[in-house]
């Protein structure tokens, strides 16, 4: 079982250290609801609470967000150790969301919000429009929910469980939260232990075409090149096969109508793009 410790040291140059005493279970469970209700961000930088203690067909959800991508995030929280039960509790509530309608998910949202602390949503979708006017956030956007379980702990069967979901694909992470006393005061460690958001997927490479004529547009060599193009095009343009290379343009002549040919030849016209200018040559046929 992995243990979390903090000690404060001391900013005199003696480099005394003095482990922080853990708080009750009983006493960081009363806690924890209440102070990440207040603070979500606690929970995910961006996150809006949009509900709490939520009634579903498989019991009352804890707390309903969204998260600043604009996904439905559904949190099951746990007074205690994290167990399998919670997993199956947290996929019995997304799913149940899951198979909502938009219309029918923004009036449940709307009509369960104002409870506990939550601000009140009149209508969901006037909400939802105002908050994330980005137009990559449209409505779709909110599903499927994201999963995410809390608590002050995870037994060994739940986190093995919530790593083979999460490297299957289903948007579901772990959070656990320690408590400690200094004087009065009660900190709160926040530890991931297993995070499905996926890293941002970088823009494919533009296709060589586009890469060309871009090229060929800054380089100025642009009226060029399509005077060339239009030349070859004049004088085979049905038998030509045309294709692109970062830096090329080329011309595939095929000679399938020769009637006299042994092989299925065929010959190359190109186009280089080359330092401010370009370059015009033939290969031909093998």
């Amino acid at each position: 079982m992995e243990e979390l410790k903090i000690w404060t040291v001391t900013d005199d140059g003696g480099q005394e250290a003095s482990e922080l005493e853990t708080t009750h279970k009983t006493e960081t469970e009363e806690l924890l609801e209440n102070v990440l209700t207040k603070n979500p961000n606690m929970l995910q930088n961006g996150l809006e609470l949009v509900g709490r203690q939520i009634d579903t067909a498989g019991g009352p959800l804890d707390l309903l967000g969204v998260d600043s991508e604009g996904k439905l995030v559904v949190f099951e929280l746990k007074r205690g150790t994290l167990n399998r039960d919670a997993v199956a509790q947290a996929i019995d509530y997304a799913s149940g969301l899951a198979s909502m309608d938009l219309d029918s998910l923004y009036r449940h949202i709307a009509d369960r919000s104002g409870n506990l602390g939550i601000q009140k949503i009149d209508d969901f979708k006037e909400w939802y429009d105002k908050n994330y006017s980005d137009p990559d956030h449209d409505p779709d956007s909110l599903m499927p929910p994201r999963i995410v379980l809390v608590g002050l702990g995870v037994d060994d069967t739940t986190a093995r469980m919530v790593s083979y979901l999460a490297s299957g694909g289903l948007a579901v992470s772990l959070l656990t939260f320690h408590g400690f006393k200094q004087g009065s005061d009660t900190l709160l460690a926040r530890h991931v232990e297993v995070d499905s958001l996926p890293e941002p997927t970088p823009p494919p490479p533009p296709p060589p075409q586009q890469r060309f004529n871009e090229l060929a547009q800054s380089s100025g060599v642009q009226p060029l090149v399509e005077a060339v193009t239009r030349m070859f095009m004049d004088q085979s343009g049905d038998r030509f096969t045309r294709r692109h290379a970062q830096t090329r343009r080329h011309f595939c002549l095929d000679f399938k109508w020769y009637p006299q040919r042994e092989r299925n030849n065929a010959a190359i016209l190109f186009i280089d793009l080359d330092k401010g200018g370009i370059k015009v040559g033939f290969q031909p046929s093998a």
